[in-house]
């Protein structure tokens, strides 16, 4: 018998696990509908659900200007596969979001605090949390404008890739 370690999983069998593992996900949290870019693309008119700005739908990724969908409560968070929880993004806007959503109200931000508490090395951090500072910070974090830049800066670097 051999002590060597067991072989890394190619990137492909951890890739599968992984989308295993979402679609797992999504069938506890409830419906799932089938639906496709075009669809959610002409129901919210070709434009960007987080930066609000014109999506090309003749662009292809990698270049961050093109069509995805975006989960508005995400799949992690407990947000359903349906269509009123998705909407259009750019794939840049969608990346750079990834599955953080921003906070609304008080209540999500002391909900979020409760978790931090739970973790022994940020318990005095999160105490020192003002719910509501949270609730501006996260919505300034996820305003249209900032979205906008950080396309911008994706789209340059595509750019310079000579994609």
């Amino acid at each position: 018998m051999s002590d060597a370690e067991p072989p890394v999983p190619r990137r492909s069998e951890a890739k599968r696990a992984q989308d295993r593992r979402r679609r797992e996900r999504m069938r506890a949290n409830g419906r799932v509908e089938r639906y496709d870019v075009a669809e959610i693309g002409a129901r919210d008119g070709w434009v960007c659900g987080l930066c609000g700005d014109p999506v090309d739908q003749a662009r292809r990724r990698p270049d961050p200007r093109s069509p995805s969908i975006d989960h508005i409560r995400t799949v992690a968070a407990g947000g359903t596969d349906s269509r009123d929880n998705v909407r259009l993004t750019h794939w840049g806007c969608n990346h750079e979001r990834n599955v953080h959503t921003p906070l609304r109200t008080v209540e999500e931000a002391e909900a979020q605090r409760a978790a931090l508490r739970r973790i022994p090395s940020l318990r005095e951090y999160a105490e020192s949390l003002d719910p509501e500072e949270m609730v501006r910070r996260s919505q300034a974090a996820h305003s249209p404008e900032r979205y906008r830049a950080r396309l911008a800066r994706r789209v340059e670097r595509h750019e310079q890739d000579g994609r």
